[in-house]
């Protein structure tokens, strides 16, 4: 599809599931504030997503519609899970998880949905633009490509200053309108500032991803260099933020609204009018 309102299609980031549900800050960038300009989610480790990269394992899905189809799913990595749901106005991603078998590998590109409930809990989805079936070494190297992104993230993170606690939660309508052509270490300096990110708590994430695929290659007689990298990569970082760690980790947890258990399959934000949007192909990897 054609760019819309001149505004560039957005490249999807890769976020784990446990980052994703830590976010709560939603803001949208334009000069005149413009309904289609475009509207980003920023994560406690300082990334931008107008658009997210999900690949994972596919655990449940279920068609909730009443007079048309209205699909959700629930996508499993090893930090979490997200929500998925693909309705009227992403035909080929409904039909794709329509037409899919749970557990089954999934690749998924889709707009960050925040949805927050009557008791004042904050809910993460995404709205699925495009859906593909992948194999395990996809997944597997999706788990690789988003923990170095993440630690990459957290790097700049070190270096950004805190400030006073912005809101509980942060929506389009009251952030003042920015430039969307932010750098790495602006979006960092906003991450701290909102959420006061626990870097050594991101840090224990990415690792417990790697070490989980780990564990799922020497059972199956696999050997990766590339996972033994960067998770070498990770504990060389956290040993050498030792004595920084020590003060980073008496500072309050990154912010995420009020406490929120782990939402339940039929937490579902009620389907609404969407805006149209551009479908995004995922390639498989070999």
């Amino acid at each position: 599809m054609a760019e819309m309102a001149g505004f560039s299609r957005e490249v999807a980031k890769r976020i784990f599931a446990e980052e994703l549900k830590s976010a709560n800050y939603s803001f949208r960038d334009g000069e005149d504030q413009h309904q289609y300009a475009p509207s980003y989610l920023l994560t406690p480790t300082g990334a931008k997503c107008n658009r997210v990269f999900l690949v994972g394992t596919l655990t449940e899905k279920d068609d909730i519609g009443s007079d048309i189809e209205y699909w959700r799913g629930r996508v499993v990595d090893p930090t979490g899970s997200i929500l998925i749901y693909a309705g009227q106005y992403q035909p080929e991603a409904a039909q794709m998880l329509a037409s899919m078998e749970a557990p089954s590998y999934i690749a998924v590109v889709g707009k960050p949905n925040l949805y927050q409930t009557e008791d004042g809990n904050i809910i993460i989805s995404l709205r699925a633009e495009s859906i593909s079936r992948v194999d395990e070494n996809t997944r597997n190297q999706w788990i690789i490509d988003t923990a170095r992104r993440t630690l990459e993230r957290l790097n700049v993170l070190k270096n950004a200053s805190p400030a006073p606690k912005a809101a509980d939660f942060t929506t389009a309508d009251n952030v003042p309108a920015t430039s969307s052509a932010s750098t790495p270490a602006q979006d960092a300096e906003k991450a701290m500032q909102h959420y006061h990110t626990d870097i050594g708590h991101f840090r224990e994430m990415v690792l417990r991803a790697l070490t989980s695929l780990r564990e799922e290659l020497a059972k199956s007689s696999v050997h990766s260099e590339a996972t033994e990298s960067i998770c070498k990569a990770a504990q060389d970082s956290k040993k050498a933020d030792a004595a920084s760690q020590s003060a980073e980790e008496e500072m309050p947890p990154a912010k995420k609204g009020k406490p929120k258990k782990s939402e339940p399959f039929n937490a579902w934000p009620p389907a609404e009018g969407e805006d149209e949007v551009e479908t995004i192909n995922i390639g498989k990897k070999s």
